[in-house]
């Protein structure tokens, strides 16, 4: 994950090297712009996929919230903060030039793809770490009645 991580950095670092000669020349460098895109996307799943089998049982995020250590929380309330602050930026570009948004998605679904797989791997450790040795989560407890009441 943490490979998977820098993968991110640099994708992101020559994407943003490739979208600063796109801003002064007005046409896209394909030499820069497809290794960024594989590094950002590669990198983005090699975290996202590690960090959703973490969690044993799978991960409630809304049910189990409260419950969530908050590193994972401000990591996926970031990456949904990415995400939207990414669509919202490449519609805006899309309006200035049609080739602008083809610059800048690959930079936001990189840290998007990482920021949730990190999310997903704290919240998945937790909720691993919460259940009890004979193997019934805390949740299942929660969900047991007594016969006979």
């Amino acid at each position: 994950m943490i490979g998977g991580t820098l993968s991110v950095l640099a994708g992101t670092a020559l994407g943003g090297l490739s979208l600063t000669r796109f801003l002064g020349s007005g046409q896209s460098e394909p030499r820069i712009l497809l290794p960024s895109l594989a590094l950002s996307l590669g990198g983005g799943y090699a975290v996202l996929f590690p960090g959703l089998s973490t969690g044993c049982q799978g991960v409630r995020i809304r049910r189990d919230w409260r419950r969530h250590p908050m590193t994972g929380r401000v990591l996926w309330v970031l990456s949904l903060v990415v995400a939207t602050a990414g669509l919202a930026t490449c519609i805006v570009a899309g309006t200035v030039s049609p080739l602008a948004p083809g610059q800048l998605v690959w930079i936001f679904m990189g840290l998007y793809l990482a920021l949730a797989g990190w999310a997903s791997a704290v919240m998945g450790a937790a909720a691993s770490l919460r259940q009890d040795p004979a193997g019934t989560s805390v949740a299942a407890e929660e969900e047991l009645t007594v016969p006979g009441r």
